[in-house]
């Protein structure tokens, strides 16, 4: 039977290839004033020539006063027609339909942004953002106005449907919310009056674009952690009184600070949220679009079980835009892994940031820049290290022509992905090293473990290039007595390469250190983080730290930070804390996280021997995962 997800599928008057949705996300592609840029419009041709059968445009502004983020799409006026129209031709070329998100951020929006403040249902601000102005019914009515006159100009531009945003917090959904809404008017109190602006969108919309044309929504199936929050009951109901006003289809998503869909479990689940869209399913006859860290397989079982009409996949086509095509291929094998880590949503919240990255994918939001092409003279290419940036410049360079070996001293692949992989919640990180160890088999890369490069090697191997990718050397901080204890690497305890008694001391509070400690917490240990720094775990993605920093009080992690070291014993560390008493931590082992050094010994050698060297990943300077794969592809396509 033929998959599910490969049947076409009729929403009003579209007609979709197939039943995978790329929902709206947002990227900060556009220019300042809402244009839509050469930049968001190779991303989204990107994702189109991938082969998914929806595209939704990210949340796209229907009013001046609704701005959420800077260098958002606006479609507050007509002078954004020509942007989106060109967007929508780069679309539809590859057999991709269209929507736009009709979105206003209500108290969510900016006033260092709109230069004027935020409008609500009720003046409540949002955790940290400003205090919004309660909505006249006079300006309610405006805005009721500006998403249909929103919804007219998509049209207007070849966009094939809309789907008004009434999810995650915005005004739509401020207005759904108890917790956001406490008017005392025909907008607020129960479930009718809540959902009341939400119709009038509805009905608003559908008046102006026509019955033909598709319109639907986005809602909460649930608000998780947030007192007053909408309940699974209550989406129903708004569900209901939405198939009621004119929509098409109905997208089930959820927030909140507690809300699956924004943390990571321990190990990766998908479809973290689909028992709300089958909530829904049960309650409309409207199809249903279900999200949530969705997999083709679990998108294929969900359709198969009736649980859902439409397949949303979001963060995993950031990574591989060409997912849908290498599924429908058979290559699933193929796929670059979205490995869960959040960098793509923390990037909106980074200051000084514009454009979400991809820690997998350095392509995501630059695709004309790393567009492969094949080298003008194919070369040999000698790659030292087998870590991520050395496994990415190797089959980059092999993709494009070159004839490549890798060498990595130690009996595997991985590098320090083997070390990532271990703690909770980071097991996405080990598929992604599979997934680089399969490329370069498949290119034809020759690999050797156990093989230390020399320059006397190197240069017998006369190589036209060389990358380097030799990774770091781990710090030994200078503590007295340091000599005369149990002391360990973090990178060794993380590979079981030693062993750990059961009261252990980390030196070093940053993420290598607190996921170590966690690593053992589970495993019963009780452990304590000391560092000198103020605060834990800083280099830890900003929206899961105050997460992370919980699990680990909540594993029973002790936490020092603000320490000076004053000396190590068989007995432990002793530290001056913070207060500034001296104490004794008693520990069995002594675990090492304190940082590392570029190791970049083979450079000097050879900067002046072979014609082209490169030096990429960490032997650079000690960063993530994301500057690994980015230098190590820079590096491939140079040569």
């Amino acid at each position: 039977m033929k998959s599910r997800l490969w049947q076409p599928f009729r929403l009003n008057q579209m007609e979709l290839r197939n039943r995978i949705v790329m929902p709206p996300m947002v990227t900060q592609y556009c220019s300042p004033e809402g244009d839509v840029t050469e930049r968001s419009r190779h991303y989204y041709e990107a994702r189109a020539r991938g082969g998914v059968g929806l595209l939704i445009i990210e949340a796209t502004y229907i009013h001046p006063r609704g701005l959420a983020f800077a260098n958002q799409p606006c479609i507050s006026d007509d002078k954004f027609l020509p942007g989106m129209s060109a967007l929508v031709q780069a679309i539809h070329r590859h057999g991709t339909k269209v929507a736009v998100q009709l979105h206003h951020g209500g108290r969510m929006a900016k006033s260092k942004l709109m230069g004027m403040p935020p409008v609500a249902p009720s003046p409540i601000s949002a955790s940290g953002g400003d205090m919004p102005q309660e909505l006249t019914v006079a300006e309610i009515a405006e805005l009721v106005d500006g998403f249909a006159q929103a919804a007219l100009r998509a049209k207007k531009a070849g966009i094939d449907g809309v789907e008004i945003h009434g999810a995650h917090g915005y005004l739509v959904h401020q207005f759904l919310s108890r917790a956001s809404n406490k008017r005392q008017d025909s907008y607020g109190g129960d479930i009718t009056n809540r959902a009341r602006f939400l119709i009038e969108v509805i009905e608003a919309v559908r008046k102006v674009v026509g019955n033909d044309y598709p319109v639907w929504c986005r809602i909460n199936g649930q608000e998780y952690g947030i007192a007053e929050g909408i309940t699974p009951e209550e989406a129903q109901a708004f569900a209901r009184l939405a198939q009621e006003a004119g929509i098409n289809a109905i997208h089930i998503s959820a927030s909140g600070p507690s809300s699956p869909t924004i943390l990571p479990s321990p190990k990766f689940t998908p479809a973290v949220i689909a028992h709300l869209a089958k909530g829904i399913k049960k309650v409309v006859s409207v199809p249903v679009i279900a999200v949530g860290k969705l997999t083709p397989e679990v998108g294929e079982r969900l359709l198969k079980e009736g649980k859902a009409d439409l397949i949303a996949i979001g963060r995993a086509l950031l990574a591989d835009p060409e997912l849908p095509n290498k599924i429908a291929a058979g290559r699933r094998e193929d796929i670059v892994p979205c490995i869960d880590c959040f960098n793509c949503r923390n990037d909106l919240w980074t200051p000084g940031l514009l454009g979400i990255r991809c820690t997998v994918n350095p392509a995501l939001g630059r695709e004309a820049e790393f567009k492969l092409t094949p080298a003008e003279k194919p070369k040999r290419v000698f790659v030292v290290g087998g870590g991520a940036a050395g496994m990415e410049a190797a089959r980059i360079a092999a993709l494009r022509g070159h004839k490549v070996t890798l060498w990595e001293k130690e009996p595997k692949l991985g590098g320090q992905l083997i070390q990532a992989a271990t703690p909770p919640y980071k097991d996405r990180i080990a598929v992604l090293n599979q997934y680089l160890q399969k490329e370069l088999r498949k290119q034809g890369v020759k690999v050797q473990t156990k093989k230390e490069a020399t320059l006397a090697q190197i240069e017998d191997l006369k190589p036209d290039a060389v990358i380097l990718a030799t990774g770091v050397k781990p710090l030994v901080p200078a503590i007295p007595g340091i000599e005369k204890a149990k002391v360990v690497q973090a990178g060794d305890v993380l590979e079981g390469k030693v062993k750990v008694g059961d009261r252990v001391v980390v030196i070093g509070g940053e993420m290598v250190g607190c996921e170590t400690a966690e690593f053992l917490a589970d495993r019963g240990k009780k452990v304590t983080v000391t560092r000198r720094g103020a605060e834990m775990a800083l280099g830890v993605v900003q929206v899961l730290r105050s997460f992370f920093l919980e699990r680990l009080k909540q594993k029973g992690v002790t936490l020092l930070p603000g320490v000076k070291y004053e000396e190590i014993t068989p007995q432990g560390l002793v530290v001056m804390t913070k207060e500034g008493e001296k104490k004794m931590i008693e520990a069995d082992t002594i675990v090492l996280a304190a940082g590392s050094t570029p190791s970049q010994d083979l450079y000097p050698e050879l900067k002046d021997k072979v014609l082209e060297v490169y030096l990429v990943g960490d032997c650079v300077k000690p960063r993530t995962i994301r500057d690994a794969m980015t230098e190590g592809r820079l590096a491939a396509m140079k040569i």
